[in-house]
């Protein structure tokens, strides 16, 4: 199934944006961190019949919530969490609560550098340890391009099994910054096969300066 990211119009107040994203088509929108927040959304919401994902900060209240503590304890329920910074408070000690099973429940997405799961190294320690993940081909992307992950590891990594969501959205390979799709969008192909098995389809593409038609034409490039 195929969800749009309320981060696709990041910034803007939330009941708008949701609004929106719905006149495309889709059934289900992933909330995420980064909107205007309203006080009748989630009434309103809930009176749309339509499958939600929550993403990492987002909060009903708030622009955004505070993920990770100094001692890495997760402040949040969200369906999809990142992990901290490796060079962060809660990042200096989450590998080891990690390596303990403190978060075998959670749903990780998968990194660039500067994060944890962002390299070789550790997403091949998750898959070895089970943990559950949301794989973003354009962190991924990134990784490849940085030089920090191996053709080996992607490789696995596309026949993990524990493989809860799939994220998508375009970059030059430096930096996450979210470009529509094209037709040879690294991952593109990936994402459309192993949605057959039922896993969940985040789009998460800025569609901040895309006409309605080409909001459609991005939607029909994973044709789900």
């Amino acid at each position: 199934m195929l969800y749009l990211a309320l981060s696709c119009l990041q910034g803007r107040p939330i009941k708008s944006a949701a609004e929106e994203l719905l006149k495309l088509g889709v059934k289900g929108l992933q909330l995420t961190p980064g909107l205007v927040p309203n006080v009748d959304f989630k009434s309103w919401l809930a009176e749309q019949n339509i499958d939600c994902l929550t993403h990492h900060g987002f909060s009903w209240h708030k622009y955004n919530t505070k993920v990770w503590n100094e001692t890495a304890d997760c402040l949040v329920t969200s369906n999809s969490i990142h992990p901290p910074l490796l060079d962060s408070p809660p990042g200096k000690v989450w590998k080891q609560r990690a390596k303990q099973g403190d978060y075998q429940d959670f749903l990780l997405e998968t990194m660039y550098p500067k994060y944890h799961l962002g390299n070789d190294f550790e997403l091949a320690w998750a898959m070895d340890n089970h943990f559950r993940l949301a794989v973003d081909v354009s962190h991924i992307y990134i990784q490849l391009h940085s030089g920090c992950l191996s053709d080996s590891v992607w490789q696995r990594l596309q026949q993990y099994e524990h493989i809860g969501e799939l994220h998508l959205s375009a970059n030059n390979g430096r930096a996450d910054i979210h470009q529509p799709l094209t037709k040879n969008s690294f991952g593109l192909d990936w994402v459309k096969e192993r949605a057959q098995d039922k896993i969940p389809v985040v789009l998460e593409c800025y569609m901040h300066k895309l006409s309605h038609s080409e909001r459609l034409q991005q939607i029909e490039l994973i044709s789900l």
